[in-house]
């Protein structure tokens, strides 16, 4: 299986075409009721925000009541209760006290929670000693905040998870079971004795037909094959695949991981019926990581916030050129200011890209059948300089607040576009792996100098795999990176027509 951030060529189906993974899946009206009405979860980084603030709290007001309690006139530790808040969420998260699957059941969360305090404890006491500020510390007050804070967070923690876990629970992520056989039957009882561990099964997916029919679990639906999970994961149905399949089974693991490698989803496998042979404190307490959802968790969240950000500071300083520019297109040519074209974005959905106009109305490319070329006919003069200076693309900030695009990403591409005759797909197996992400006014592709017209298939395989390498290696620091070449490669004026 070829590495994520290697794109390969596609393998020809004999027909001039290409074999690709999912692309003829079924309509979103096709899905069972049940799994179109299923609600969309709450964010995993929501819910861990939220529970870090009850515990801030709760740690918070035990400090604060331990001086009412005390009453010592002349101590009051309200700095010394906000280091130890602090200190004791930090430690908390460090050993996985807010991991979604920890959330959902209250042993291992109560015990994290309480480690947490602990070692903060412990810190706040050597920091205190080595610093010779001892005194300034009430042993009364720091054994009521320590006995206050401890009974606090068991109280908060017990009620997180009761909450949690009941039924219809929004934090729960939807996940379906990919195979049928023992290990799917095991995994759903030990997922009903755990209550779950964050995830809510949806049912369970198999393209063997009735051969797995006999091994179906109790209580949990058929949805169908491979198709049928391609259209729930395009529908934004589901959060989590979980492979139940033997771990000797490496083919077939193996087949399904590039399969699902073009979704934007998290992949799990279900422990091996060997587990229960080993002792219970060993044993893994659900479905094993393979690979996380690229850009999730706080990540997401900060590329969001990075993406308004960006956007609303470039409208602020482009407002003013770009009604100058729309002037001089409608001086220019008769037509529209803007161009709209259908382009494929993140989990494969379709949004209409803007862009200002740069050829005569009558010559407008919707399809892209023709690549545009130095000289073109079809461009006017000012779509000339715009095509030059890349200005054509500043209405894309208005994609990036509607939340079709980010800042920083994988460039859309026209489905029509091709490479030496070919469509972009049908030139790279893992094309639609592009997609895993929003597509972006820039990236890294671009930056490298692998934009403008692709005239050879060498040139779209190369801008694939700088974009696999982008979805793989991302970090706000590489986003700020990219975003400073491109200010300069723009500059330069550099692969632009």
């Amino acid at each position: 299986m070829p590495k994520r951030n290697q794109a390969s060529r596609a393998p020809d189906d004999g027909r001039g075409g290409t074999v690709t993974p999912f692309l003829a899946g079924i309509g979103a009206d096709a899905l069972p009721d049940a799994v179109r009405a299923a609600a969309r979860p709450l964010p995993p980084v929501a819910v861990a925000a939220l529970v870090v603030l009850l515990d801030l709290i709760a740690i918070g007001g035990a400090g604060l009541l331990a001086d009412a309690l005390v009453n010592n006139p002349g101590a009051r530790h309200a700095g010394m209760t906000g280091l130890l808040a602090g200190l004791a969420v930090a430690f908390a998260g460090a050993i996985g006290a807010y991991d979604h699957a920890a959330l959902h059941r209250a042993g291992p969360q109560r015990a994290r929670a309480l480690q947490g305090l602990a070692a903060a404890l412990l810190v706040l006491l050597l920091v205190a000693v080595t610093l010779g500020a001892q005194r300034r510390i009430d042993p009364a007050w720091l054994g009521t905040a320590a006995l206050l804070a401890g009974a606090c967070l068991l109280a908060a923690r017990t009620a997180v998870a009761a909450l949690l876990r009941q039924d219809g629970s929004r934090s729960a992520q939807r996940a379906v079971i990919l195979g049928a056989g023992p290990q799917a039957t095991r995994l759903t009882e030990a997922m009903r004795r755990n209550g779950g561990s964050g995830l809510r099964l949806l049912g369970l997916v198999d393209d063997r037909g009735a051969r797995g029919a006999d091994a179906l679990p109790d209580g949990l639906r058929r949805l169908g094959g491979m198709a049928q999970l391609a259209a729930l994961i395009r529908a934004g149905q589901v959060d989590v695949v979980v492979l139940a399949l033997p771990w000797s089974a490496e083919a077939r693991i193996a087949a399904a991981l590039d399969q699902l490698s073009a979704y934007p989803v998290e992949i799990r496998l279900a422990p091996d019926l060997l587990m229960d042979r080993l002792p219970a404190s060993r044993r893994p307490a659900g479905p094993v990581l393979l690979r996380a959802r690229p850009i999730s968790g706080l990540g997401a969240a900060v590329k969001v916030a990075e993406d308004y950000a960006m956007a609303i500071l470039a409208l602020a300083i482009a407002a003013v050129p770009m009604l100058l520019i729309a002037l001089a297109i409608k001086l220019d040519s008769p037509g529209p200011v803007f161009f709209r074209q259908r382009r494929t974005g993140f989990n494969d959905q379709p949004f209409d890209v803007l862009k200002f106009r740069t050829m005569y109305a009558e010559a407008t490319d919707h399809e892209v059948l023709r690549q545009v070329r130095a000289g073109d006919a079809r461009v006017t003069p000012v779509g000339a300089i715009l095509r030059k200076t890349s200005l054509d693309e500043l209405p894309q900030i208005f994609n990036i607040l509607k939340g079709d695009m980010s800042f920083v990403g994988p460039r859309p591409h026209a489905p029509g576009t091709r490479a030496a005759g070919r469509r972009f797909d049908e030139v790279v197996a893992n094309y639609a792996a592009r997609h895993q992400v929003k597509p972006g006014l820039t990236g890294l592709a671009q930056v490298r100098g692998w934009r403008g017209p692709t005239i050879t298939e060498e040139q779209i395989i190369r801008r694939v795999e700088s974009d696999l390498e982008y979805i793989e290696r991302w970090s706000p620091w590489l986003d700020i990176t990219i975003i400073l070449r491109t200010l300069l490669a723009v500059a330069c004026m550099r692969n632009a027509l």
